[in-house]
């Protein structure tokens, strides 16, 4: 008895002490809210892996088919099918990770995703499709539809999601200008047989909640004289490059900004052509600076009496410069 009484005493000592040091240690800052991922029903979730086996066949067969009539007919019986999927309560929490040839990105703070795919048509010209998807338990889609061939100089447009410019998305990184959420998309665009394209794009949502493409947040200036652009302001950017030619354009976390490659003609006489530009092994980019997107000229520098290795250290915009 005796002893029982003794246990029950440290027991109550060791809880005393450790309640004592809680009240004087002070507690870390509390996390923020994971947020809660709705559960899709065992129904909603056999539906939807249904779903995606037929969607896999499509996306494959739009794609890989050698037959013009085949990929059509696949692409426009893949829309409907999708719509299908997307309409199942929670199905933005459904990844659809087997559809290897549609590309799909979610920015970090997930409030939506955006699907794109493309269709080949003979002589290297492509149409492109996507779709945005709010994240919502019930469907609240935006369909995009390509409309570059009718545009004017698409760098200096806003569009919306019945003119959008097509592409496919491959990257999505957010930034806040004030209380208005950014996100800037890196796309690629194969505009030709000869010619390929890096895009960055800007996508808002306006009062409504409805997407909008393009701001005018990049600034730069080109002394290159191989290149038609000027001091400027532009609503998206562009590089242009031959087919063949493997190029970067994205966003580097650890530099905390895009960079790209600097394309050139390989002479003198190809100046223009830009279906023949290649990268020349220099790089550029921009790095967000008041609430704009700040042309930087030369991403790299190398150090000199350091065993010449390369410095990653962008040369910045000069306080004053109209950049």
């Amino acid at each position: 008895m005796i002893k029982m009484k003794k246990i029950v005493f440290v027991l109550l000592a060791i809880s005393w002490v450790t309640l004592s040091l809680s009240q004087r240690v002070k507690s870390p800052p509390a996390m923020p809210k994971a947020i809660e991922r709705p559960s899709l029903s065992k129904s909603d979730l056999r539906k939807l892996k249904l779903l995606e086996d037929t969607l896999h066949q499509l996306s494959n067969s739009m794609t890989y088919d050698t037959l013009l009539s085949v990929r059509k007919t696949s692409c426009y019986a893949f829309i409907p099918k999708l719509v299908t999927a997307l309409r199942i309560n929670n199905s933005f929490y459904y990844r659809f990770d087997s559809l290897e040839t549609v590309s799909i990105i979610y920015p970090d703070d997930s409030t939506f995703r955006i699907l794109t795919w493309q269709l080949v048509f003979p002589g290297g010209n492509f149409r492109y499709y996507g779709v945005i998807q709010m994240r919502s338990a019930k469907m609240k889609i935006f369909p995009l539809f390509d409309m570059r061939d009718t545009l004017g100089y698409q760098s200096q447009l806003i569009t919306t999601k019945d003119n959008w410019y097509g592409c496919l998305y491959y990257n999505v990184i957010e930034k806040q200008a004030g209380n208005k959420a950014i996100y800037t998309l890196f796309g690629f665009e194969a505009a030709d047989i000869l010619t390929r394209r890096k895009v960055v794009d800007v996508l808002t949502f306006n009062n409504q909640g409805e997407p909008r493409f393009g701001d005018p947040i990049f600034c730069f200036k080109y002394n290159d004289s191989t290149r038609v652009k000027l001091l400027d302001t532009l609503t998206r950017f562009f590089i242009e490059y031959k087919s063949s030619a493997p190029t970067v354009l994205n966003y580097d976390r650890d530099m905390e900004m895009i960079v790209f490659d600097h394309v050139a003609p390989p002479d003198e006489k190809a100046k223009g052509a830009t279906f023949s530009y290649v990268p020349d092994g220099t790089y550029e980019g921009f790095v967000w600076l008041n609430d704009h997107w700040n042309w930087v000229e030369k991403v790299f520098t190398f150090a000199i009496n350091e065993n010449d290795k390369p410095k990653r250290q962008p040369q910045l915009p000069k306080d004053g410069d109209p950049r």
